[in-house]
């Protein structure tokens, strides 16, 4: 391989890490606003009345917290692609790399909405499941009652 086309290579790894690094800086980010916000929601509703039952502001949580599960995995899905880009990119300057036995992991849907980084989601989601199915059948009963 030529040095230019090393150094073009080697730029686009370069590229490649930048974008890795602010997926990254996105998932630390979402699972901090994501308690705060809770811990700020949580006060005021109960406060001002807005949820008149416990099940009501479990659904208002859970909701919350299920939007950042998904946005956090989104992140976590293309920080995993870039970094097997970058793998790539590596293995396309020397037929060696990894020097390790263990070839970098693809991103996968699954593996990106099930792992250990999102393990506050799943004690909040987990949490709040029945007392959310508890309430979200209890609108859908009001519904056919209407009717």
């Amino acid at each position: 391989m030529n040095e230019t086309k090393q150094t073009l290579i080697l730029k686009e790894i370069d590229q490649l890490e930048r974008a890795t690094n602010i997926f990254s800086n996105s998932t630390n980010w979402m699972k901090k606003a994501c308690i705060a916000i809770i811990a700020a929601i949580v006060p005021i509703t109960l406060e001002k009345n807005f949820c008149q039952s416990a099940s009501r502001l479990a659904l208002f949580v859970f909701g919350i917290t299920f939007l950042f599960w998904i946005l956090d995995s989104y992140c976590y899905y293309f920080q995993k692609r870039l970094r097997w880009l970058m793998g790539q990119k590596f293995k396309a300057i020397d037929s060696n790399w990894p020097y390790g036995s263990a070839d970098p992991e693809k991103a996968s849907i699954p593996k990106s909405l099930f792992n250990w980084s999102h393990i506050i989601y799943y004690f909040f989601l987990i949490s709040l499941l029945i007392p959310t199915i508890l309430e979200v059948a209890k609108l859908v009963c009001k519904s056919c009652e209407a009717q």
